[in-house]
């Protein structure tokens, strides 16, 4: 095979076993050593989600050199390689004689590499192998109990490491190198608890077997707090019930990181141990030690009580208790009556009119705005009904042991906006579809005004008007014969409007010409609440309006009462009239983040 001739950017990793030729070591011992040397490593790399037969591997007898696939994130090495290879050699050396257990110095870089036929070379290599061979690591990780020596490049450490609190830098010591003809610095970071497998009395069993239960937990939580303390924790948070457990869950994650598969987890233990695989945010704080602030906070009498000063005593040895205060004090109660809500976003592809981009955002916690971006496909136009399925489909998923209802929100653009999502289903796969509008609160948002940030000042004005007066005399019908010969931006600009009632659907683009458009009028003029029927007559659509606004509460219970007129029940009109009532709920609390990058996979 051709080698490459060009100078290719490539994540590094270096790997040496400690003592491979120490003299307690006959040959059997060295090769079962290099064996599990490569076990350790495949499975490390594996539950790093890096699949090593990507990689470029070279041995070295006592040890390899490892490159990455292009386009390996950089932080993810730094982030879960650590942990992994800890857990892997724990398990590994668990079951192994003294002879054949494993250390190992890891040393990590980056830059470009190039084959010379021969093997890699460069400057980032060299680099690499030098820095691992820095005495003063080899001597702080002889006199230590650990198993792994991590040694960071400066350029990594600075690159990678020390830009995210979360790959915790503070763990990181800075080290002279003077290897041959490399002087420079590195950084040290020795990781892994070292264990030795000794008979124990049966007395001691089930302590036994809670450390090789806690053996598999993160390490980076497990350097954080003691293990006699996570021994106590695990027995303290096993069969404990979690109240509104994904909504616990995802306040502990934050908003910028969605809501994992919560199958399997069925006690406070699980949604813990399921947390420590997510690193601290700004803050400092580890999302597990956020969780259990939270169910200190929201669980009654004596446990409550106890898992609160487990959290005081604990704050202050990590050093984090101001951070926790902090959040304690700014974060929103868990609301008693939450809503969810699904943003979805359809958009044509300006290249090709056959296709769109299909965008969410899923609200886990319901106190919690905006949500991160769920993702992002690129599909045919002929298929989105399709593919909103497939989202909602997964979105359930997430949602499912929630007991709380939903929004399903469509954020369209102009050219759009007659998509007939009111009429749209869920559970094609089963051959009996159900429509959506039985399950959720419908709406569609227009996509123009989200974007429109000189927009945003006068809609923010019109809806804090209608929360403070939604009464239903505030809506205005289109075409009436008092406002005939005044341009319809006018006519909106008066504050009393909060909302519009169409004549006939909105054009896909604004009409040419000196007439003002009405969508675009009401749009600009803040209006929170646009609404318009395919094909219902003007007094018939009236009629129907009067009574969806006809409660107490006028414009605030609209998305409730438009629901209950899609289910058919108590309805004095034609089901069709009802189901086909196209509504604009834009809410500009809940304004989507639009300026990540949207880049969608093919479906």
């Amino acid at each position: 095979m051709a080698q490459p001739t060009q100078a290719l950017d490539r994540t590094i990793v270096v790997v040496d076993v400690a003592g491979f030729t120490a003299p307690e070591r006959n040959p059997l011992d060295r090769l079962a050593v290099r064996r599990g040397m490569y076990e350790v490593l495949r499975i490390a790399f594996a539950e790093s989600d890096v699949d090593f037969d990507s990689c470029v591997s070279e041995d070295r007898g006592d040890g390899a050199l490892i490159l990455l696939p292009p386009g390996t994130t950089k932080s993810l090495v730094a982030d879960r390689l650590p942990d992994r290879i800890a857990v892997a050699l724990r398990r590994y050396n668990h079951t192994r004689t003294p002879q054949a257990q494993i250390r190992l110095r890891v040393s990590l870089n980056s830059g470009e590499v190039l084959n010379d036929g021969n093997g890699w070379v460069g400057d980032a290599v060299d680099t690499a192998f030098r820095i691992l061979d820095a005495q003063l690591a080899k001597e702080a990780f002889a006199e230590s109990d650990r198993m792994i020596a991590f040694i960071s490049s400066q350029r990594f450490f600075a690159d990678v490491i020390a830009q995210d609190p979360g790959l915790l830098p503070e763990l990181y010591s800075p080290i002279p190198v003077s290897v041959k003809t490399f002087t420079g610095m590195a950084y040290l970071r020795l990781h892994g608890e070292l264990t030795t497998p000794a008979t124990k009395p049966a007395s001691l069993a089930a302590e036994a077997a809670e450390d090789l239960f806690l053996a598999d937990l993160n390490n980076a939580v497990l350097e954080l707090i003691p293990r006699k303390d996570l021994a106590t924790l695990h027995r303290r948070l096993t069969r404990m019930e979690v109240p509104r457990l994904p909504v616990m869950v995802a306040r502990a994650l934050g908003p910028a990181v969605a809501l994992p598969p919560l199958d399997g987890v069925t006690d406070a233990w699980d949604a813990f141990h399921l947390l420590t695989d997510f690193n601290a945010g700004p803050d400092g704080i580890p999302p597990a030690v956020t969780f259990l602030a939270l169910l200190a906070e929201n669980m009654e009498g004596e446990p409550g009580a106890v898992l609160g000063n487990w959290i005081a005593d604990h704050a202050r040895a990590l050093r984090i208790g101001p951070a926790i205060a902090h959040q304690r004090q700014n974060r929103p109660p868990i609301p008693e009556r939450p809503h969810l809500y699904l943003v979805i976003m359809i958009e044509p592809i300006s290249a090709d009119p056959t296709r769109c981009t299909l965008a969410f955002w899923r609200q886990d916690d319901p106190e919690v705005w905006p949500p991160a971006l769920g993702g992002v496909r690129e599909i045919g136009i002929d298929e989105v009904e399709y593919r909103v399925d497939d989202v909602i489909l997964e979105t359930e998923g997430v949602w499912s042991g929630q007991s709380v209802s939903a929004s399903v929100e469509f954020l369209l653009p102009r050219t759009l906006i007659n998509l007939p999502v009111q009429r749209w289903a869920k559970e094609h796969g089963t051959g009996q579809p159900q429509p959506l509008r039985y399950g959720y609160r419908l709406g569609i948002r227009s996509l123009e005004r989200m974007r429109a940030r000189h927009w945003h000042r006068a809609w923010n004005v019109r809806w804090d008007s209608m929360v403070k007066d939604p009464t239903a005399d505030r809506l205005h019908y289109s075409g009436c014969e008092e406002f005939e010969g005044h341009p319809i931006d006018a006519v909106l600009s008066d504050d009393h409007w909060v909302g519009l009632v169409l004549t006939k659907p909105p054009s896909l683009q604004p009409e040419p010409g000196a007439v003002p458009d009405e969508l675009t009028a009401a749009l600009r003029s803040g209006l929170p609440v646009v609404l318009w029927h395919p094909d219902a007559e003007p007094e018939t659509l009236r009629e129907l309006l009067d009574w969806v606004l006809a409660a107490d509460d006028g414009f605030i219970k609209l998305p409730d009462r438009r629901k209950l007129a899609n289910s058919g029940m108590a309805v004095p009109f034609k089901n069709s009239l009802a189901h086909d009532l196209v509504v604009m709920w834009d809410d500009p609390k809940r304004v989507i983040v639009l300026d990540q990058p949207l880049i969608p996979s093919r479906q």
